[in-house]
């Protein structure tokens, strides 16, 4: 089992959590338009962007899964893995999907960049992390079609606010 879905599995059980992501166009077209050493211009580039990053130290590391239920959230199921430094208050960066089609992603913040997804005492998270598209985080991880986005030829533009 994955740090991330072990996280939200034992997060669950004292509380409910909220990711915030978007996968749709937002108010502000200018978020987007961002250079990084990671966009190519691929027809299915997915422009991301972190916000809600508290220190411009460690990495954000971000996961992309097919739209597969099994092993979302799983080391064992997702199709490509980031790490870029992180960049206080918003980290922006691409990730290249194998093809257009619809996908998921989660990331966290690595604050010790110990390229591991460390957790507190009761196995609370200790470092912020968030889901495409604003799934509920109830009593068990969310089911992959809460954090499914498209891309499409043009590619996609996903926000995701760390909590």
């Amino acid at each position: 089992m994955s740090l991330l879905r072990n996280f939200l599995i034992a997060g669950a059980v004292v509380g409910a959590f909220t990711v915030g992501a978007s996968a749709k166009k937002t108010e502000d077209p200018e978020k987007f338009q961002f250079e990084h050493v990671s966009c190519n211009g691929a027809d299915n580039q997915i422009r991301l962007v972190v916000t809600g990053v508290k220190r411009s130290a460690g990495r954000i590391t971000a996961d992309l899964y097919p739209n597969q239920e099994d092993g979302f959230l799983k080391k064992r199921g997702r199709i490509t893995q980031v790490k870029f430094a992180a960049k206080a208050p918003v980290t922006s960066f691409c990730i290249i999907a194998p093809t257009t089609g619809v996908f998921a992603i989660a990331v966290y913040h690595d604050k010790n960049a110990n390229d591991g997804f460390d957790k507190g005492p009761l196995g609370l998270p200790a470092e912020p992390w968030g889901i495409s598209n604003n799934p509920k985080v109830r009593f068990s991880p969310p089911p992959v079609e809460k954090a499914l986005f498209e891309v499409s030829h043009g590619g996609a533009e996903v926000e995701i606010k760390l909590k």
